[in-house]
């Protein structure tokens, strides 16, 4: 019987020590996984990576600035915030991309993103600064090279607008809107017969381009090409009869042809449309002149003169107008003003 008791108190103390062996053990699992979960724990570069995927940029926006106050050259942390930044308040993203120094490596990216971001603002200078320097680095970049066409066309600077716009055009001539900025570009130095080239290269990109082929329009008509007005006129109005500016072209097309009657008809129908278009207007006055009815075209131009004070082609076919029509006061009044317009 005492042997009985013996055993079963041996037995019992041996589970005892056998639990907690157990427990012991994974006491120290425990303690070792809380270790590792404690290492693992999201940096504050994690974190923020996880809450711009959800669209909380202002919490993103402090995990970086966290981030960054322990590893201030992160350049690359510095660029995500200020892509970050670009939503919620672009003025502090250009101030962080600024703070990335040029030999770092991704200065490049960070000037090509000042200058997006101060484009679209219009904020022209410093724009065009961030654009010089990336040309500096990268002269055969087609972005660079149209964006700074685009910024020195907004300052006036044409001519320079024009070398860049050329540049860009050359280096990627798939683009048909860096060749329509060309033509646009000529035509602003007054160069028409240049505007041609490329307008023609827009339409070999893209046939259908309605803008390039009205513009081919105004530049045959300047460079006294009325056939090819016709045709590039007709091609618009068949597509759109409602067009006005073509219906004028048109009309330009078949006055310079000698087809008076058709001229008239057409800048009728363009009147319909627009009765307030000045160039409608004029081309209207001159028709009138040509048909020997100046007093009909000086009370048709006489309204607009207080609308357009400082309009030559109009104060000059007023000036010949009152002439014609026997006006001899108001002929010399618009002469005066003919005089004061071309001294501006």
């Amino acid at each position: 019987m005492t042997a009985d008791v013996n055993s079963s108190a041996t037995s019992r103390t041996g589970r005892i020590e056998r639990l907690c062996q157990a427990l012991a053990v994974v006491a120290v699992l425990w303690a070792a996984v809380s270790v590792v979960l404690w290492l693992r724990r999201p940096t504050p570069l994690e974190l923020a990576e996880q809450v711009v995927a959800e669209g909380q940029l202002p919490s993103a926006v402090e995990c970086y600035l966290v981030h960054l106050v322990r590893h201030p050259q992160d350049w690359r942390a510095r660029l995500e915030l200020a892509a970050v930044l670009d939503g919620i308040d672009p003025p502090q993203a250009l101030v962080e991309l600024r703070k990335i120094p040029a030999d770092a490596d991704q200065y490049q990216e960070a000037l090509r993103f000042i200058a997006r971001l101060c484009l679209d603002r219009k904020r022209d200078r410093e724009a065009k600064e961030a654009l010089l320097a990336l040309e500096a680095g990268a002269p055969d970049d087609s972005w660079v090279q149209v964006s700074l066409a685009q910024t020195f066309y907004r300052q006036r600077e044409l001519t320079l607008a024009l070398h860049h716009a050329q540049r860009a055009a050359e280096l990627d001539p798939s683009q048909a809107g860096t060749h329509f900025l060309v033509a646009e570009l000529f035509d602003e130095l007054d160069r028409h017969a240049a505007m041609i080239p490329p307008l023609r290269t827009v339409l070999d990109l893209q046939p259908d381009n309605y803008a390039a082929h009205l513009n081919l329009c105004y530049a045959y008509g300047k460079t006294g090409q009325p056939g090819a007005v016709r045709t590039e006129a007709t091609w618009c109005l068949t597509r759109n009869p409602k067009d006005f500016q073509a219906r004028r072209w048109l009309a330009t097309a078949a006055r310079d042809e000698g087809r008076t009657e058709e001229a008239k008809a057409e800048i009728r129908k363009a009147l319909e449309l627009a009765p307030e278009d000045l160039n409608c207007r004029l081309l209207e006055a001159e028709l009138l002149l040509f048909d020997r009815q100046p007093e009909q075209a000086y009370q048709r131009l006489q309204p607009l003169s207080e609308r357009y004070p400082d309009e030559l082609r109009l104060a000059a076919l007023l000036a010949q107008a009152a002439a014609a029509a026997g006006r001899s006061k108001e002929a010399e009044k618009y002469r005066q003003e003919v005089q004061r317009i071309r001294q501006r």
